[in-house]
């Protein structure tokens, strides 16, 4: 009975989230970024390829500072214009070790556990409930051109923690 419910509050969340990713009105795909507290960006966050989950943030707040984690495929490959061309079915997930609030949208800083890469994500809320996510380069190798990926934000039992 646990794993049926499981199951259905995930997909649950796979339709919320490819709904989200297809049907924002044009206005709203093209919003800037705008002014935002750090409790906005609170709770978990999806973004969907074809169906599946494949990048997940989720923060939480402690006083007035932001910490969490990132979950994302481990191979994600780009198309020419930037798009997600193609993702992974393994993730590796990780801790924030910097997370910081500018005018230009929250900072997210994370250390491969693997190989010890870190990577730099850019998060703007766009909407409530939605987001624009882009990695930016911060060292050599650079990182190749991307779109910003759209990601809902979802309740805490939508997403099944990482093992």
């Amino acid at each position: 009975m646990r794993r049926l419910v499981s199951v259905a509050v995930t997909a649950i969340a796979l339709c919320v989230g490819v709904w989200a990713q297809t049907s924002m009105s044009p206005a709203l795909q093209n919003a800037p970024a705008r002014k935002s507290l750090p409790e906005e960006y609170a709770g978990s966050w999806i973004a969907v390829f074809q169906g599946r989950t494949w990048l997940v943030i989720r923060l939480a707040q402690s006083s007035d500072q932001l910490a969490g984690t990132l979950q994302r495929a481990q191979d994600v490959q780009f198309n020419g214009p930037g798009d997600v061309e193609s993702v992974s079915g393994e993730k590796w997930s990780g801790s924030f070790e910097s997370v910081q609030l500018d005018g230009n949208g929250l900072w997210l800083t994370v250390k491969d556990p693997a190989t010890g890469e870190t990577d730099r994500y850019l998060m703007r809320l766009t909407h409530d409930s939605v987001a624009e996510v882009q990695m930016v380069a911060s060292e050599p190798p650079a990182v190749p051109t991307t779109k910003p990926w759209k990601m809902l934000k979802v309740g805490p039992t939508a997403i099944t923690p990482a093992r």
